[in-house]
């Protein structure tokens, strides 16, 4: 005699079915109750009117079909069982959803940067007049404010700037420009109409476009990991 049960409700692993294939299955039991797992199917739990069918330990062969009726396990013991596909996709849609929002949380909460020769290379998108360019800044708590190198100023085609003069780090006053930026965002922080000194380089060529400085990094509480080289914001 053939058993025409439903095999629900949920599954616990969440690869494709694969129709007319089949494999060794095994009962076992969780915190969520008993399951019938598969070697290459996947797993689902057992709806409590259908525990009687199974005994935990129990093993056995499956294979997947389905007919009018919908998709089916059956077993070696002849029993078959449709699968409640909608309980599947449902838990699909579910699962990927809280993926996406667990992706999103973490890179919220991490930024991945550059650490060379005890130096801080972090990625800035930077806007400016509907323009927009990534950028990757030296992070300098000694810095005031944002530092650009004219290169990187040209292809934000910053225009209007005033003359002014800034402190390098050698106390020396370096000829600048200081310009209002529409925006510079870093991680999860952006911050809007802050000001930025553009200078020449001179030199050999370096890693970054320029420096982070305080005036985007005040108020902002994080943490360097320098073994997996990210900055880890506290929120």
């Amino acid at each position: 005699m053939i058993l025409f049960r439903m095999l629900i409700v949920l599954f616990i692993y969440c690869w494709p079915i694969h129709l007319y294939a089949g494999g060794i299955y095994w009962i076992g039991e969780d915190e969520g109750g008993i399951y019938f797992q598969t070697d290459s199917d996947g797993g689902w739990y057992i709806h409590p009117q259908d525990l009687k069918y199974f005994k935990i330990g129990e093993k056995g062969t499956y294979r997947i079909t389905s007919d009018r009726y919908g998709t089916y396990i059956m077993t070696d013991k002849r029993e078959k069982f449709y699968l409640d596909m909608e309980a599947r996709k449902q838990l699909e849609r579910e699962i990927s959803k809280f993926n996406e929002t667990q992706y999103e949380q973490i890179s919220q909460r991490e930024t991945e940067i550059i650490i060379s020769d005890n130096q801080i290379l972090v990625p800035v998108l930077l806007g400016y007049q509907g323009r927009e360019i990534d950028a990757l800044l030296l992070l300098d708590t000694g810095a005031s404010i944002i530092i650009l190198h004219k290169d990187l100023a040209d292809q934000l085609n910053i225009r209007q700037a005033q003359v002014t003069m800034l402190l390098g780090v050698d106390g020396k006053a370096i000829p600048a420009y200081v310009a209002k930026l529409n925006f510079a965002r870093l991680g999860p922080y952006q911050k809007e109409n802050i000001y930025a000194g553009i200078i020449q380089h001179e030199g050999p060529g370096l890693a970054h476009q320029g420096l982070l400085g305080m005036n985007f990094l005040q108020g902002l509480e994080y943490r360097i990991d320098f073994k997996r080289q990210v900055i880890i914001w506290k929120q």
